[in-house]
């Protein structure tokens, strides 16, 4: 079971500093290097979205809207009608989208 944390909303300090991090990321909680990121646009004339930040470890998350990096854009593979609160759906595919972040940071 997720728990609900904003502590693990310091994992978009490397993103927001610009600092070239490799994902997954350690985790501002548990100290593992379990922590994800994943952003998705809504509309493709803005830059506000949701982000979904998450340790598989610890198993702490936090969502919410954000305004996303101008550099970001929506990994194809993501079904944007399974994507919930809580990151299930992200956890599944967490190899995947730490690739994308990887390539497009």
């Amino acid at each position: 079971m997720w728990k609900d944390d904003d502590r693990i909303m310091n994992i978009l300090d490397s993103v927001e500093i610009k600092e070239k991090k490799q994902f997954p990321v350690i985790c501002p909680i548990c100290g593992k290097r379990e922590g994800h990121l994943y952003f998705h646009k809504y509309n493709s004339n803005e830059n506000a979205g949701g982000m979904w930040t998450w340790c598989s470890a610890c198993k702490h998350s936090a969502h919410a809207r954000f305004k996303l990096p101008e550099w970001w854009k929506n990994l194809e593979i993501i079904n944007f009608h399974e994507l919930v609160s809580c990151p299930d759906y992200l956890e599944k595919n967490k190899v995947i989208i730490d690739e994308w972040i990887n390539k497009l940071m």
